[in-house]
């Protein structure tokens, strides 16, 4: 846990509810889980009918293209419904690693989007500093069943954590979209691993393309906050946009990193690499981050966020 995450003290005991899907979690065998598994009959009274997740997963594996929209789509709503993480996402968690893993399959980068969103709590609303590297919130939070999110996305994570090997496998891929997605996935991960900083870092010295490179910043500074190393964090990230020789893509990175560790001002130096940054390329490799994808989805979205993040 996180300096910050949100812990239930005694004023929040009788709203607790009996049912922790973390433990459910702890006592699933590791390894692939599907929707015939009995642990959905445990989740019948707190989420999803097992046909309707069966049947969601089925059509993300599907073949017509109108008909995989639509179960992604569906599956999203049902699991994640207006970004909320409910007590079911946990349990589709190794499906849909499985489905991204599989490089036949034509949603890899869709479910990867949608795991690493079950790992986070109120994603959609979560774009501004100092939050959107936030994977867990210091307040309780409540997906469209009543059920607390927080233990919800702490069980997701879980999931993650069990399948990391698929995930680090799949940063070696062929298509660049598939490992920033599964970086973003992996800095989700429980438990925490002290390694991770050194493996994206090389990976990110390596990395060819100009957005999984600033996602890969990104990935970094997230980990170091949850490892409860934000001095650090913030030192490397300013170290990296204020140097002119860094890329463009890694500037970047460390801009938006900095601004999203702190809530201090932004000194003078950073308002001159601000002013210094070429928009039109700041605006095409923002669309990119996976953190804020929605707002594509939102006339002059990335704009506008780009102006409140840096105002």
């Amino acid at each position: 846990m996180a300096q910050g995450d949100w812990a239930p003290d005694e004023r929040d005991l009788p709203w607790l509810t009996q049912f922790d899907v973390r433990t459910l979690v702890a006592g699933v065998p590791a390894g692939s889980l599907d929707a015939d598994d009995q642990v959905w009959e445990t989740l019948h009274d707190n989420g999803l009918l097992p046909s309707e997740v069966r049947d969601a997963i089925e059509g993300v594996r599907g073949s017509g293209p109108a008909d995989l929209d639509e179960a992604l789509a569906r599956l999203r709503w049902m699991v994640c419904g207006d970004g909320n993480t409910g007590a079911s996402g946990a349990f589709v968690v190794p499906m849909l690693l499985r489905i991204a893993a599989d490089t036949t399959s034509r949603s890899r980068a869709d479910v990867l989007q949608l795991v690493g969103d079950l790992a986070r709590e109120f994603t959609l609303q979560m774009e501004m500093r100092p939050s959107m590297l936030w994977t867990m919130q210091p307040m309780p939070g409540y997906d469209s069943f009543g059920y607390f999110e927080n233990w919800a996305v702490g069980a997701a994570r879980l999931m993650v954590g069990r399948d990391t090997d698929l995930l680090v496998a799949m940063m070696d891929d062929d298509d660049p979209q598939v490992r920033g997605l599964a970086a973003y996935v992996l800095v989700t991960a429980l438990p925490l691993d002290q390694d991770l900083i050194g493996m994206l870092r090389r990976r990110l010295a390596a990395e060819t393309d100009a957005a999984v490179r600033m996602i890969f910043v990104l990935c970094i500074a997230q980990h170091l906050r949850e490892l409860d190393r934000v001095p650090e964090a913030l030192a490397w990230s300013r170290a990296i946009w204020s140097d002119p020789a860094s890329l463009l893509e890694i500037r970047l990175g460390g801009v938006i990193a900095w601004l999203n560790l702190t809530e201090e001002d932004v000194p003078q130096e950073l308002r001159s690499v601000l002013d210094g940054l070429p928009m039109p390329a700041v605006h095409e490799l923002s669309q990119q981050l996976p953190w804020i994808w929605w707002l594509n989805h939102h006339t002059d979205g990335i704009t506008n966020w780009w102006q409140r993040l840096t105002r």
